[in-house]
C-alpha cells in the first residue's frame, strides 16, 4: 500500500482493512506507521550483491555498469514497486528520507567512491546517482514523454555518457 498511495496517503485503518485485522493489532506489533514502514519498506535487492556487479571489474566501464545495473533495477517489476514507495515517501516523510540515506552514506556510494580518484570521488557518485534517479523520477513518477516510452537500452544509451563525465571516466 505504501508504494501504491506512498507514505502520507497511507493509514492504518487502510492496512488493516486491506490486511482483515484490527489496526490495533497492527499498533501492538508495530507501534506507529513511521515503524510498520520501516519493517515493511526496505531495499529489493541486496546491496552486496548490487556493488559486486558494479564495482568487481574495476574503475574501466564504471558507468555503463552503474548506469545498466540502476536501470535493471527500476526496469524490474518486482523492484520497481518498493523502489517508488520509497523514492515517493522520501520526498514527503523523513522515515523514509532516512531509509535512503542510510543507504546511500553507507552501504553504496562509499564503495562506488573508493573505485574513483580525486578528493572529490564521493561528490562525482552523487552527482552521477542525481542524474540517474532525476531519470527514474521523470520516467516513473512524472512519466515525461519521451522519457517514459523509451526502452531500457535507449535510455542506458543516452544516460552512460552523462555518468561518464560525472564520474571523470573516459570512454
Amino acid at each position: 500500500m505504501f508504494a501504491a498511495g506512498g507514505y502520507d496517503k497511507t493509514s492504518l485503518r487502510d492496512i488493516a482493512a486491506a490486511a482483515s485485522v484490527d489496526p490495533a493489532l497492527i499498533r501492538h506489533y508495530f507501534g506507529s506507521k513511521a515503524e510498520l514502514f520501516r519493517a515493511t519498506v526496505g531495499w529489493p535487492f541486496d546491496p552486496g550483491q548490487l556493488r559486486g556487479r558494479i564495482l568487481d571489474d574495476g574503475p574501466s566501464g564504471l558507468a555503463e555498469r552503474l548506469t545498466r545495473a540502476f536501470f535493471e533495477l527500476w526496469e524490474d517489476p518486482e523492484t520497481r514497486a518498493p523502489l517508488l514507495a520509497i523514492l515517493r515517501g522520501a520526498a514527503t516523510h523523513e522515515e523514509s528520507a532516512a531509509l535512503v540515506r542510510q543507504f546511500i552514506e553507507q552501504r553504496l556510494y562509499p564503495q562506488i567512491a573508493t573505485a574513483l580518484t580525486g578528493a572529490d570521488a564521493e561528490l562525482r557518485v552523487d552527482l552521477a546517482m542525481g542524474q540517474l534517479l532525476g531519470i527514474a523520477y521523470l520516467r516513473h513518477i512524472l512519466r515525461i514523454e519521451p522519457i517514459a516510452s523509451q526502452s531500457t537500452e535507449e535510455l542506458i544509451a543516452h544516460a552512460v555518457p552523462a555518468v561518464r563525465v560525472h564520474l571523470g571516466e573516459h570512454g
